[in-house]
Formats: structure tokens, C-alpha cells, sequence
């Protein structure tokens, strides 16, 4: 089957490398122009771009991909399918109908229709996601389906490894699908509208940590949100800590309480928010438990492992709050 392949983002360059090692013909790679991006405003090729070029295939980069002229173009090239994966265009008529669009998308939907659906389900303490292969109708994310492929979330998996892992599996489930559907012509299944759940993108709002919240949850927020976004703090010198890796945790006590009354008053003097540091490592304490930080990234510098971190700023930053702005 000929094939043009639309996307953007590392979820997609993974989905088309699969396709390459598939029996399928990628006659077309469609991803955004380049945008301006980093300190110096160059312009930035996406991850599927560069690998697009690393194998010497045909790209195009439309501002707008539904328009009667570029669906025109991809029918002369012989498309026969277009797969989409993490493109960044909401695609509409004329190319809804006029070609067969396929989707990856990376939950288990009819749950987490929208925006950033690993992200989100790492950050509500999800056991498990998955791959979804579906047709594209105008209302995103409710074409039915074709294909589901179940991907545990590990206790050490963040949104990075979960990309590689949900790229792998949709990229061979994809290829499983074009392959069914043009030997017998799967038909796909329509999604349970009761169940539907929507998200929405990232926010400024999502990424800030609220030290009132669970130590537990705060780890799934961390996760969620690493390496590519990244959650953060207030610190006690006024600036954003980027907090990368950190896991839930109990403060270790430097000396045993003595008395009953010494309990008590450790007890009555936890503060979330508080910065703690023992024996060389960084912990912050939450509405329930403590924060180990094990890497961060201060405003303006490179990531560095906590110890690190504490070199630099542990005099400043041991007793502070973090939070507060």
C-alpha cells in the first residue's frame, strides 16, 4: 500500500520508522514548516523531518495540509492512505473524504481524547495506556477503531519512555491495520460516547507544583511532564526550579526523637513546602509524605543531578519554602 505519512513530533518520527521496516511504501512524509526555536530563533526541523531526510524521502511541509491543491498533489504522488501520528494540523474537508486518514492515537480511547494523552495519564496515576488506530472524523478523536494495543505504565517510566514504548507498539499496530485492511478489508469499531473522557493541553497551571498535594501524586506530575516539559517550583531566591526526576519518600531523621513530645513537635512543625536536607540528598515536604529530588534544572543552567544542586544553593535553599512567590 502507498502511503503518506503526516507528523510532527519524536511520537511521529517513531511511527514512520516503523512504517520503513514494514512492507508498506512511504511515497510522501508530511510534517509542520520549520519554526523558529532556541536562544538564537533558528529555524528547527522536527524529528520527523530529520529522519524523513536521513532516508531520502519525498517531505512536504503544507501550512494547512486540507486544502484542495495539496490533496490534489498527494493523489498524483499515488497516495493511497494517509497515516497520521502526533501532526499538529486538525485535518477538514476536502481531505476528509477525499483520501482514507488513519490516526495513532496514544490512549486507550475512548478515554483521554485530546491533547497530550501520555502526559496525562502518567500524571493521573495510570497503571496502563495504550494505542488506539482509528479513522479521522472531523471531531477529533472519535472516529471509530480499528485497533487497541494495551502498554503498561512502570513505576519508572516518564512521558520520555512512554513515548518510545507507544511509538513502538502504534507503529506496528498501524502497520498490522494497513496490512488487514488492504488484504480483507478490516472494518473499524465505534467508540463508546459514554465513556469518553476529554483533556486539555498543558498549561502554565499544570506544570507548577502545589506542595499542599500528596507527595504520590506530585511524583505522577513530575513524571508526566519529563524530560520535555518539565514541572516546577517557586524557590526561596525567587526563581523557577525545573524539577525532572524526584520520587515519593519519607525524610530520613538525622537523630531519633527522645521523647513523645519530640514527636509531636516534629509532627506539628512539617510545613509542605519545606526544604530538607539529609545525608547529601534533597527532600521537600508535601501535604502527605516528602519530595526527593534526584534532578532539576534551575532557571537559566543545565539539568544536574540534586547533590549537584545542593553544592550551589543547599546554604540558601535548606529551611526555605518552596512555592512561595
Amino acid at each position: 500500500m502507498k502511503l503518506a505519512l503526516a507528523g510532527t513530533s519524536v511520537f511521529g518520527a517513531l511511527i514512520l520508522r516503523a512504517l520503513l521496516l514494514s512492507s508498506h511504501d512511504v511515497v510522501m512524509v508530511v510534517t509542520q514548516p520549520d519554526r523558529p526555536a532556541g536562544r538564537g530563533r533558528g529555524l528547527r526541523m522536527s524529528p520527523v523531518k530529520n529522519l524523513a531526510l536521513a532516508e531520502g524521502l519525498r517531505i512536504e511541509q503544507p501550512e494547512k495540509i486540507s486544502t484542495p491543491e495539496f490533496v490534489e498533489k498527494m493523489k498524483r504522488t499515488g497516495v493511497e492512505v494517509l497515516a497520521v501520528a502526533a501532526f499538529g494540523q486538525i485535518l477538514r474537508e476536502p481531505l476528509l473524504g477525499g483520501l482514507p486518514c488513519i490516526n495513532v492515537h496514544a490512549s486507550l480511547l475512548p478515554k483521554y481524547r485530546g491533547a497530550a494523552p501520555i502526559e496525562r495519564a502518567i500524571m493521573a496515576g495510570e497503571r496502563e495506556t495504550g494505542i488506539s488506530i482509528m479513522d479521522i472524523t472531523p471531531k477529533v478523536d472519535t472516529g471509530a477503531v480499528y485497533m487497541q494495543r494495551v502498554v503498561p505504565i512502570g513505576d519508572e517510566d516518564d512521558a520520555g519512555s512512554m513515548y518510545e514504548k507507544l511509538g513502538q507498539a502504534g507503529g506496528e499496530a498501524l502497520a498490522e491495520v494497513l496490512e488487514a485492511i488492504d488484504r480483507e478489508g478490516m472494518q473499524p469499531t465505534s467508540q463508546d460516547e459514554s465513556a469518553a473522557t476529554y483533556i486539555e493541553k498543558i498549561s502554565s497551571a499544570d506544570r507548577e507544583i502545589d506542595w499542599l498535594r500528596p507527595a504520590l501524586e506530585i511524583a505522577d506530575q513530575v513524571r508526566g511532564l519529563s524530560p520535555h516539559i518539565g514541572a516546577y517550583t517557586a524557590t526561596g531566591e525567587g526563581h523557577r526550579l525545573k524539577i525532572l526526576k524526584a520520587v515519593a519518600a519519607e525524610v530520613p531523621a538525622e537523630s531519633p526523637p527522645q521523647t513523645d513530645s519530640d514527636v509531636s513537635d516534629q509532627a506539628m512543625a512539617v510545613e509542605p513546602g519545606e526544604v530538607v536536607i539529609v545525608g547529601g540528598r534533597l527532600f521537600v515536604r508535601c501535604g502527605a509524605g516528602a519530595l526527593e529530588l534526584i534532578e532539576v534544572q534551575p532557571e537559566g543552567k543545565r539539568r544536574m543531578d540534586a547533590s549537584d544542586f545542593i553544592r550551589g544553593h543547599g546554604k540558601v535553599i535548606e529551611g526555605q519554602k518552596f512555592g512561595e512567590h
